[in-house]
């Protein structure tokens, strides 16, 4: 889990969305009219989209901010802190840090028959404080929560102590362990339980990651599927498409074990 400081690119970020509002603004009807980044294909929206994921990916070390695997433009999706098509009642609930309550409004609330750029308040769809970077995996983390409710924990600074990672690769968090489970990040039959075992296992052995190959991946998958004889995640790691592929995306938890 990642811990996200906004104000390292704020300025970047809110200059990307005032450029998306002042595009969308029609004079001749006197209102923003589709302000978002949806069917951006249809216009130069795609061009927004795009800038935002960079500086998105900037922050976060080109990291997805729950599973800590290593993305970049073409594995990216844009998660919302704050669901999309959260209703207005039960917005106040996600209002619980300053980077929300300070920057963000309701997309419903917010005035889109008045030209002010920018905004004193963004709506939460296109807000730079309500967006972050997530891998595109549909087995976890933003794809895999959808609209489930979570704690905007990525604003803990806390965060990166508070979740633990064991040698079995299991994820856990007193604090946050619900919200572990609704991502997928805490499932025991997950493909990312055994890539964190095998990368705990490298790092019992080696001493730099540099030293690590494909090959010696290899050697580790096929020494856990004869450990786990019958292990239908594990064996996927072998099949086509392959989870293998994976292993070398998650370099992240080499440092991590090697520290713990």
């Amino acid at each position: 889990m990642k811990y996200i400081d906004k104000s390292i690119n704020e300025t970047a970020g809110k200059q990307i969305v005032d450029n998306l509002l002042e595009h969308c603004w029609i004079d001749d009807q006197n209102r923003y009219i589709n302000a978002d980044y949806e069917n951006g294909l249809c216009d130069n929206r795609t061009t927004f989209y795009k800038e935002l994921s960079e500086v998105l990916l900037e922050e976060q070390n080109g990291l997805c901010c729950y599973c800590l695997k290593e993305i970049n433009e073409d594995s990216t999706t844009l998660e919302h802190i704050i669901p999309n098509k959260l209703k207005l009642g039960d917005f106040g609930s996600y209002l619980v840090t300053d980077e929300l309550r300070n920057n963000v409004i309701h997309k419903t609330a917010f005035d889109r028959s008045a030209k002010v750029i920018p905004p004193v308040h963004y709506p939460h769809d296109i807000a730079y404080h309500n967006l972050i970077a997530s891998c595109n995996s549909k087995k976890h983390c933003n794809n895999y929560r959808s609209d489930k409710k979570i704690e905007p924990f990525i604003f803990d600074a806390n965060i990166e102590t508070l979740v633990e990672y064991d040698r079995a690769g299991n994820a856990s968090c007193v604090q946050y362990d619900d919200d572990l489970q609704k991502l997928g990040l805490s499932n025991t039959n997950s493909p990312l339980k055994l890539i964190r075992m095998i990368w705990y296992k490298l790092a019992q052995i080696f001493n730099q990651i540099n030293e690590i190959t494909a090959e010696i991946i290899d050697d580790i998958i096929y020494e856990l599927i004869l450990l786990f004889d019958g292990n239908r995640v594990l064996e996927n790691f072998t099949n086509t498409p392959s989870y293998k592929e994976d292993v070398l995306r998650y370099k992240w938890f080499f440092q991590y074990y090697k520290g713990a």
